[in-house]
């Protein structure tokens, strides 16, 4: 019998090889990405300047099952760093043809444009939805304060599809985060409040040691009342062990139109008495000679107000707003006009920083991955400081 353990040996470990042969020729890796050179002109931050970023995205099947991407950007920040940012990182598994686990950093699927149009060769405007950005991401500075910025997180997810018949479906998408937190204070609110510290990195407002929380929740659309800061970036801990939950269902006549109704919930601060939800609806409508894209978006966020009697009770703040983007695809109907979009889009925010912006652009495509856009955009704040903004941008996908 020993005699035969050599040749044993041997044999398993050539059928190893082989399995690892044939595991490495059903492996396959390809890199995609976009990326954009921009020159931004404000008024209101009386600033011009130019700004680029690289963005590559890491696409790798393991196998039929198993699939990895991530997507990476590499961008200047304005004292000349450079800066390297995870936008993603996950691994699906098939589990069939139609049902998909992720597991992993994902992008969250709320509405179209932080999952499927942020990308700046994919986006017609030259800026992000005015409902979108402001609060980080890939919103940076506008003088519209969003509702949402493109959010990722930490945790997994399952997609399942529902084949209609001929490009009719229905997509479901679930997920479980790690959630988010409020946003740590300013410098200048923890000197201003040296007498009275916060707890916990959370603003004064927002929590107090001794505070006491009654079930009444009320909605609050006061001007005077200041909106508590959440931090929406994704971390590998948690405040708090209550998680973030969420999805999208959405119905598609693939390939020109597909509606959807998102949602999210959590618990952002360290007792999870305080709250946020977000609800959206989205449309994305693509013609042979133009594109409409809009969404609704809806938040409520929870915080503690002292009452008469000097005890806290939670108040929620209720916020709403939309856009609508129209893109005339005009070099599809007119030769002179060829590789030609013009495009316009409004959007407002409403309740709390209420504020309305128009956005006019006209795009030239190079080729069907490079395009020049030049927008236009002029924001009125009714409790704030008006802004004009313009920007050419180019673009590509690769």
């Amino acid at each position: 019998m020993l005699k035969l353990l050599p040749f044993a040996i041997a044999t398993a470990v050539a059928s190893g090889h082989l399995l690892a042969n044939e595991q490495q020729n059903n492996s396959r890796f390809a890199l995609a990405g976009y990326g954009d050179v921009k020159y931004e002109d404000s008024k209101l931050m009386d600033t011009s300047a130019f700004s680029a970023r690289f963005v590559p995205i890491f696409l790798f099947s393991l196998n039929d099952k198993m699939h990895i991407e991530a997507e990476t950007e590499i961008s200047v920040d304005e004292n000349g760093e450079t800066e390297v940012e995870l936008e993603y990182a996950d691994i699906h598994y098939f589990l069939s043809d139609t049902t998909t686990f992720t597991a992993g950093k994902f992008l969250l699927p709320f509405g179209q444009y932080g999952p499927n149009q942020h990308p700046s060769w994919i986006n017609r405007s030259a800026f992000s939805p005015g409902i979108y950005g402001g609060l980080g991401g890939h919103g940076g500075y506008q003088p519209m304060q969003g509702l949402l910025p493109v959010m990722s997180d930490i945790g997994v997810g399952i997609q399942h599809i529902i084949p209609l018949g001929k490009n009719q479906k229905i997509f479901f998408d679930v997920y479980m985060t790690n959630g988010l937190a409020a946003e740590a204070p300013h410098d200048d609110e923890e000197d201003a409040h040296d007498e009275e510290p916060v707890q916990d990195g959370h603003e004064e407002e927002v929590v107090d040691e001794h505070a006491e929380e009654e079930d009444e929740h009320e909605e609050v659309d006061d001007h005077a009342l200041e909106l508590p800061e959440l931090a929406f970036e994704a971390t590998s801990a948690d405040n708090n062990s209550d998680k973030a939950f969420g999805g999208r269902i959405a119905y598609a006549f693939l390939p020109g139109i597909e509606v959807g109704a998102s949602y999210y919930t959590a618990k952002y601060d360290d007792d999870e008495k305080l709250g946020f939800t977000a609800t959206g609806f989205d449309i994305n409508w693509i013609g042979n000679h133009y594109i409409v894209r809009g969404e609704y978006i809806k938040t409520e966020t929870d915080a503690f107000e002292e009452d008469e009697h000097e005890e806290n009770k939670v108040i929620t703040f209720d916020r709403n707003g939309w856009y609508l983007q129209a893109t005339f695809m005009a070099g599809k109907m007119f030769n002179v006009l060829q590789g030609t979009d013009f495009v316009v889009e409004y959007a407002e925010t409403n309740k709390i920083n209420e504020a309305e912006r128009w956005a006019y652009g006209i795009n030239y495509w190079l080729d069907s991955r490079a395009v020049i856009k030049a927008t236009y955009e002029d924001t009125t704040v009714h409790d704030g400081e008006d802004d004009k903004r313009f920007a050419i941008q180019y673009s590509y996908g690769f």
